[in-house]
């Protein structure tokens, strides 16, 4: 028993000392990490690459912080905005007391090329960096802000607008962004931004817009480091990806939890190499209003089969949702979307020239539907509107050039009881270079006036109202 109460106790004292030893060798790691010491004067570069006017500093920031801020260049000091010829210029900024607000410091400092001493600005109190570095063309290192402590920002809107030359966003992935609730246009125009890996652990569960996050992000073709984002919050996606026209696989956003958004138009606007939306099959879009534009200029996109279980109940406005999706030739998919409150149906199809089919579209009841102006607009390939039959256009009041260009379309017989009960219809072109069609007589049973009539085509005999 003596024996084994022995090796019990070196058991525990073998264990205790490599407690000891791992918390000796943090604790010394700890000692040899610099802490920042926080500067009151910072120098920064600026590359002036033809002579002119340039914003050193905001003049809007500079009214909002005169108290705080002082502006010395050559040993002078100076106003924000300033005439200078072609160089380098070091602007010392000398600040006199914290900072809790950096919006729009440096907004259109084309020539703000260094900002290494930025790593010495205490940022700890600022809860709003909105559009603080807005079209900083020339800044492509942001390496000094790497141990910035964002902690109480609650907006990031339009942080790095523009910087066209910002390519690495590696110093920001440790970045503790927890309380923030607005990450709109972050890195909108941040054209030659490739890699968003270094974002793949921010804790974005307290967002409520990522509005524009990516927009116009050209170069970005891979989103994986979306994959584990927290968005259940949100409630607005527009424009995220609008003209991320190298967006191919969109796999990581397969598991995001959407069921708060109430607005997802141009949300992969003009995603042209966009092929497969499979992801987005299980997405319950239940609470969304818009859907505007969602698939806009989707070029490549063929297969719509994913959206059929969406549920689309509350969506007021489908207006320009698939236009441009050139490819798109059957829209039975949305056989089952229940449309009953959508007040917008315009462009939703227009120049979809490879729509053949829309026996999808039958069961419609767009019966609260105001505007249907250019819907089927140069639908090149449409030939059968017949799907229309039923359809309850009574509360429209729009139906500008909802057919023009459909160059197959030859037999309107099917709209014939369709009624028109707004004053003031707007009808003009509804079926403007529709060249097949010769007879609108089908049509004559139409409640409009002679006038409204006669607009509905050109260019076709026989179109006066008997």
């Amino acid at each position: 028993m003596g024996c084994c109460s022995s090796k019990i106790l070196s058991i525990n004292e073998t264990e205790k000392n490599v407690k000891n030893n791992i918390i000796e060798e943090i604790e010394r790691k700890e000692t040899n990490v610099p802490k920042i010491e926080y500067r009151n004067k910072i120098n920064l570069i600026y590359s002036v690459k033809s002579e002119g006017c340039y914003n050193l500093l905001d003049h809007k920031f500079m009214t909002k912080n005169k108290d705080i801020i002082e502006l010395i260049l050559n040993g002078e000091q100076i106003k924000p905005n300033i005439e200078l010829k072609e160089g380098e210029y070091t602007l010392t900024i000398i600040i006199k007391n914290k900072l809790n607000d950096l919006s729009e410091m440096f907004y259109n400092c084309r020539a703000l090329k260094d900002i290494t001493e930025l790593q010495f600005l205490d940022v700890s109190e600022v809860k709003s960096f909105n559009y603080m570095f807005y079209n900083c063309e020339s800044l492509s290192d942001i390496s000094p802000l790497k141990k910035w402590n964002v902690s109480n920002c609650i907006s990031f809107h339009g942080m790095f607008q523009y910087c066209k030359s910002l390519s690495d966003i590696r110093p920001l992935q440790n970045w503790n962004v927890s309380n923030c609730n607005y990450f709109s246009i972050m890195f909108l125009g941040c054209s030659s931004l490739i890699d968003i890996t270094p974002l793949e652990k921010w804790n974005v569960s307290n967002s409520i817009s990522f509005n524009g996050m990516f927009h116009r992000c050209k170069s970005l073709s891979k989103i994986e480091a979306l994959k584990n984002w927290n968005v259940s919050r949100c409630n607005d996606f527009r424009y995220l990806f609008c003209l991320c026209s190298s967006l191919k696989d969109i796999i990581p956003l397969e598991n995001w939890n959407v069921s708060n958004c109430i607005n997802f138009s141009l949300m992969f606007n003009l995603c042209r190499a966009l092929t497969d939306i499979t992801p987005l099959q299980n997405w319950n879009v239940s609470n969304c209003n818009y859907f505007t534009a969602m698939f806009f200029g989707c070029s490549s996109l063929k297969d719509i089969t994913p959206l059929e279980n969406w549920n689309v109940s509350k969506a007021i406005s489908f207006q320009y949702m698939f236009q441009e999706c050139s490819l798109l030739s059957d829209v039975k998919p949305l056989a089952n979307w229940n449309v009953f409150n959508c007040k917008y149906f315009n462009d939703m199809f227009k120049k979809c020239i490879s729509l053949s089919n829309i026996e999808g579209l039958s069961k419609w009841d767009v019966s609260n539907g105001c505007n249907f102006e250019s819907m089927f607009n140069e639908c090149k390939a449409l030939s059968d509107i017949r799907p229309l039959k039923n359809w309850n256009v009574s509360g429209g009041n729009n139906f500008e050039y909802m057919f023009n260009e459909c160059l197959l379309l030859s037999d309107v017989k099917a709209l014939k009881n369709w009624q028109f009960l707004k004053p003031n219809i707007i009808c003009l072109g509804m079926f403007y270079k529709c060249s097949p069609l010769l007879d609108l007589k089908p049509l004559e049973n139409w409640n409009l006036p002679k006038d409204s009539f006669n607009a509905l085509i050109t260019k076709v005999k026989n179109l006066d109202k008997k």
